[in-house]
């Protein structure tokens, strides 16, 4: 089995479902996770959760001692940017792991290892395409494959000399890959949940399956994270490997982790009080008023709205609506 360790680096409060995502990854205990954070709240860190307790000087410090000039690293959200260099930059952390990777804390991992078998690992040197979960295998070669300069792409000096986000975790290394002809890995073997609907809909779907998006809900329980969605008069399921909250204005209602319990799962809401899996309920939980959503966003959002930002999810909204 083919060792795997992702690397998160996080500076600030961690969000309310994080002992949620702890529980997750506790029931993937083949796969470490080494954080870096200036959080010191008491949590329960299960044996593949490692912590490191960093400032964020101390992360812009090990950044610029990769680099031979002056990189720009302001706050933490340009962290995204910097995803693609952990190999390198955690190398001494991650020495001995067959797959470094990078991935974001508002998810809720499934069986992680039903999905990235060996023979998936064997093919590809970078398995995912979304920032939420990448894998790459750890060699020197792969780890500096970011620093490629290939003509019209991004070029990794411009992204680390100025303070903008680029988005060179996603786009930018699709881009670098693509263009040395490297195959990626891009199965959509995850659930990610679209932040600008009210409703409850998962991107990444083909029209053909668009009937299967209007009513559904979630549950999690031993590790699986279940799709139940109704298609045809049937309650039907699919399992996923990971899904996205994708800063969704969640409540998590939960008074005890423990992973034998059903976890359920809906639009602004994940709560461990117990709900028969009905027609009935997919359809009355899987929709919320728009108003009181919207709201709530607004809310739940409203350290993170910039200028920068709106203009972000703008461009997104419209990129969704075609």
């Amino acid at each position: 089995m083919h060792s795997i360790a992702y690397v998160v680096p996080y500076f600030g409060k961690f969000p309310k479902g994080f002992q949620f995502w702890l529980m997750s990854c506790a029931c993937n205990p083949t796969i470490d996770w080494l954080i870096f954070t200036d959080d010191r709240t008491e949590y329960d860190y299960p044996e593949n959760v490692k912590v490191t307790y960093w400032s964020f000087e101390d992360m812009k410090k090990r950044a610029q001692s990769i680099f031979d000039f002056p990189i720009s690293l302001e706050r933490p959200y340009k962290l995204c940017d910097y995803k693609p260099a952990y190999g390198e930059m955690f190398a001494k952390e991650l020495a001995g792991y067959d797959f470094w990777g990078d991935c974001d804390i508002d998810l809720v991992w499934g069986n992680i290892r039903k999905f990235y078998t060996d023979d998936l690992l064997n093919a590809y040197e970078k398995i995912g395409f979304n920032g939420h979960s990448m894998l790459f295998r750890n060699t020197p070669e792969v780890s500096a494959r970011y620093r490629t300069c290939l003509d019209g792409l991004l070029n990794y000096k411009e992204v680390y000399s100025h303070d903008k986000s680029y988005q060179f975790d996603e786009p930018g290394m699709d881009a670098i890959y693509e263009g040395l002809g490297v195959p990626v890995y891009k199965g959509i073997d995850f659930a990610n949940l679209l932040k600008y609907d009210y409703g409850f809909y998962l991107d990444w779907q083909t029209d053909t399956d668009r009937e299967k998006n209007e009513a559904q809900v979630f549950t999690w329980q031993n590790g699986t994270i279940t799709r139940h969605y109704l298609y045809r008069g049937e309650i039907r399921t699919q399992e996923y490997m990971y899904l996205h909250y994708w800063c969704r204005p969640t409540t998590f209602r939960i008074r005890e982790y423990d992973p034998s319990k059903q976890y359920l799962i809906y639009p602004d809401t994940t709560t461990d009080r117990y709900y028969p899996i009905t027609e009935s309920l997919i359809r009355r939980k899987s929709h919320r008023s728009a108003l009181r959503y919207y709201v709530k966003s607004i809310w739940f959002n409203r350290k993170k709205i910039t200028p920068e930002r709106i203009l972000f999810n703008i461009q997104g909204m419209l990129a969704y609506k075609k």
